[in-house]
């Protein structure tokens, strides 16, 4: 059968089976209802017992887990943005550390809640308004599937952008110094995965994308890494370490990213100024010595004259460098 169908006001002929067209359009649940009431009790039930989905939730929050690149033999606190019904936390869990998960569903937390195998901290929170923790609470964060629903204008009084902002910038307020987010989505459009990092950056996150398996259209996962980083104690630090002289090569990359390598610079010139003029007056004391080893002793006048000539002449230069600096 021949059906229509619109994508961004054009209407395209899709020569697809009405079922298959349906499951298509219903693909993408974000489309179809609010989170709160597309994960109802059936949904939620549905969702929590197929095993196929379950082994995939978990694949992904291990591999999120990974990329947050946490110290080893350390118990960390992490936080588990849209937990939904808990599996990606069991992962955290098994990893060793411990976990808080905020989700908008009432239905996914009371199955998370049921769970025996569930050991952390449950939340009902949009986090398009915000996610309402302490600053540095966490010391990293995860998301598998969830941040795309920012994206999709559910009611007629959300803005996405600003839900965008307002998420991001409550995430980096929650982490400690130095802390990472690992975020799984699945964009619909690169206009969304622009908006998406846009967000991040203005939030003042660092970091990038990671995809696996980019030639498969089915097995192709993004992951959002972003890095908490405070740019005026990078400076800092690096001020006091050139101060003590502590600096590495290994620190001067991070120098460059920061920004702080040109005030290191104007110092290192200063110096080198100085050395310049100290060699400047120590050659033509060594000149004169030599002079004087060379040339005969003479007694009159003008030795003296000349050599005292030379002397003031030196020093008024002196002074006219040190009023310059």
């Amino acid at each position: 059968t021949t059906n229509k169908y619109t994508i961004k006001g054009r209407t395209t002929p899709l020569l697809l089976p009405a079922a298959l067209l349906l499951d298509l359009i219903m693909s993408r649940p974000e489309h179809t209802a609010p989170a709160e009431r597309f994960y109802n009790k059936r949904e939620a039930h549905k969702y929590t017992e197929s095993g196929r989905l379950v082994q995939i939730q978990r694949s992904m929050a291990k591999r999120a887990v990974e990329l947050l690149n946490l110290p080893k033999g350390k118990s960390c606190l992490l936080l588990d943005i849209g937990c939904g019904s808990a599996i990606s936390s069991e992962q955290i869990s098994r990893e060793g550390h411990v976990w808080f998960g905020c989700d908008i569903s009432r239905a996914m937390l009371e199955l998370a809640k049921n769970r025996s195998s569930s050991k952390g901290d449950l939340a009902e929170v949009d986090m398009g308004v915000g996610i309402p923790c302490r600053s540095g609470s966490f010391d990293g964060a995860i998301s598998i599937s969830a941040v795309q629903w920012l994206c999709v204008k559910q009611t007629p009084t959300q803005n996405p952008t600003r839900r965008l902002n307002k998420f991001f910038k409550s995430l980096r307020r929650c982490l400690v110094f130095d802390g990472r987010a690992a975020l799984q989505l699945y964009p619909e459009n690169p206009d969304q995965m622009n908006a998406i990092l846009a967000a991040a950056k203005k939030a003042g996150f660092d970091g990038g994308l990671v995809v696996d398996y980019p030639r498969s259209m089915k097995a192709k996962k993004f992951y959002l890494c972003l890095w908490k980083r405070d740019t005026k104690r990078a400076k800092r630090d690096h001020i006091w370490s050139s101060i003590n002289g502590t600096t590495k090569k290994k620190n001067m990359k991070e120098i460059n990213m920061v920004g702080t390598l040109s005030t290191y610079k104007n110092e290192a010139n200063k110096k080198s100024k100085n050395k310049k003029l100290e060699l400047d007056t120590s050659s033509n004391t060594s000149s004169r010595k030599r002079n004087k080893k060379k040339s005969p002793p003479h007694h009159g006048p003008a030795t003296t004259t000349t050599a005292t000539v030379s002397t003031s002449h030196l020093r008024a230069n002196r002074k006219k460098k040190r009023k310059k600096r």
